[in-house]
């Protein structure tokens, strides 16, 4: 894992088209891309306080993706992921699937 500027690298397989509508969300909210990843992954973690989650798997011919995390979210959702016994990217795939929908552009 590399670590850049009090960020974490994450690699996450997604379809092109989920990939764009975060590059659209981005644009949207005069953001970074990795400002969406985090509070994706944020609100994931806020949610999973009330209810049980039903994690999503990456698509099998998804590209893999560079993701940044700041720190603190990257290892509250590390932390979350081994509590529940799945592995990291699957958090971080649900939560930007559960973002899109909640938050993205109708």
């Amino acid at each position: 894992m590399t670590v850049k500027a009090e960020r974490t690298l994450q690699q996450v397989k997604m379809s092109d088209d989920l990939h764009k509508t975060i590059k659209m969300m981005a644009v949207q909210k005069n953001t970074f891309m990795n400002d969406i990843y985090d509070e994706a992954v944020t609100a994931l973690l806020n949610a999973r306080k009330f209810t049980d989650l039903q994690y999503l798997a990456s698509p099998k011919n998804g590209k893999a993706k560079s993701l940044w995390l700041a720190d603190d979210v990257h290892q509250k959702a590390k932390a979350l992921a081994e509590r529940d016994q799945v592995p990291m990217n699957r958090v971080v795939y649900t939560a930007i699937v559960h973002y899109c929908k909640s938050e993205g552009p109708a």
